[in-house]
């Protein structure tokens, strides 16, 4: 080939790998947006649903919670813009507790309790629901 067949063919190469290279820059950027996004969703449902067991363990804690079941529980200690919900908690059966006698003057149950909590972020619009189930020592007819 002689020098002048090749006027321009570097030009065209090197015009041809600029683009290839722009392309690739611009593939990753999104990309990588696109992963941020996903690992903030990722928060924000994670943040809920520790919100919502943050609620249960709130429940847990209080045993007038399951003497009074249709009681409001209020959540304290919440992040910014997190609302949690405990709903009314359902006893789902009772048992003598084990090691008392029917003559003693105090007579335990156990009970099995099942709780729910609903999380909404209002900043995100993420939400969550738990269910737990829990087992309440509680005197003999106390429950309602």
């Amino acid at each position: 080939m002689t020098r002048k067949n090749q006027q321009g063919s570097v030009l065209f190469v090197s015009l041809i790998l600029l683009v290839a290279m722009t392309m690739i820059a611009v593939a990753g950027a999104k990309v990588s947006t696109t992963q941020l996004r996903i690992v903030g969703n990722v928060q924000a449902v994670r943040l809920v649903e520790s919100s919502a067991q943050l609620g249960i363990e709130e429940t847990i804690g209080r045993i007038d919670a399951f003497s009074n079941p249709t009681q409001n529980i209020a959540v304290a200690n919440l992040p910014a813009g997190i609302n949690v919900a405990v709903s009314n908690r359902r006893c789902l059966g009772a048992a003598p507790a084990p090691g008392f006698s029917a003559v003693m003057n105090i007579a335990p149950e156990d009970t099995m309790w099942e709780v729910d909590a609903a999380a909404t972020d209002t900043l995100t619009g993420a939400t969550a629901t738990v269910t737990q189930g829990v087992r309440v020592r509680m005197l003999a007819g106390s429950r309602i």
